[in-house]
């Protein structure tokens, strides 16, 4: 398992003041990302559809240092997709083996806790600032809708669907590529423009692959 926890760099190159986030959202931004990268680099958790990149993209986050990826979790917007435009209706029963291994429990915590940590920061990004929803969670004008009028049981509801987490970009390995060689160099131009890459990614096809581009000198 990979920890991120309170690792150098994970917020050396989110702007303190700047930007569509207030200083506390980015930060906590910045730990979700961290807490999904973890999760879904964990082995046990390959096949789960909520953390299910293409092989080329988890061999690249994979293969990055530690320090690398909390760079890669300072990105200004979510690693990670909310699907939060169905009804309640849609919510679907969870599914457990009677007796779960001690390790497969603690993995259906800590992806609960994630999920649960989820919703709640998109419920205040979205009472924070309209723009800064579609940016960084690219939610929908219905979804920002739904996040605003539920109650707090129903954020919890909304939670523990496992439909409701999703990875980003899972068939981009161009992008995820550019954004962890950037973050290896540690340099805040290289950074800069891969994330203005991936604002350039949101809204469009999530599951579209990016062209390869031919390599330069």
């Amino acid at each position: 398992m990979i920890d991120l926890t309170d690792r150098p760099g994970r917020d050396a190159l989110a702007p303190v003041v700047t930007g569509l986030l207030s200083p506390s959202l980015r930060r906590d931004l910045a730990d979700l990302n961290a807490q999904y990268l973890e999760l879904g680099l964990t082995a046990e958790l390959e096949g789960d559809p909520r953390f299910a990149w293409a092989g080329e993209v988890r061999d690249c986050l994979r293969a990055a240092e530690v320090a690398t990826l909390a760079r890669v979790a300072a990105a200004p917007f979510a690693l990670f997709d909310l699907l939060v435009s169905r009804g309640p209706e849609a919510t679907v029963a969870r599914v457990e083996d009677s007796r779960p291994s001690v390790r497969a429990h603690s993995l259906l915590i800590r992806c609960e806790s994630f999920a649960h940590q989820a919703v709640f920061l998109a419920r205040r990004v979205a009472e924070a600032d309209t723009p800064a929803s579609r940016v960084v969670l690219a939610l929908s004008v219905e979804a920002r809708a739904r996040l605003m009028d539920s109650r707090p049981s129903q954020l919890a509801e909304l939670a523990r669907d496992p439909r409701t987490i999703r990875p980003r970009w899972p068939l981009h390995a161009n992008f995820w590529q550019t954004l962890v060689g950037a973050s290896r160099r540690d340099s805040p131009a290289a950074v800069e423009w891969a994330h203005c890459i991936g604002l350039c990614l949101i809204g469009a096809d999530e599951r579209a692959p990016l062209p390869r581009r031919r390599a330069r000198r």
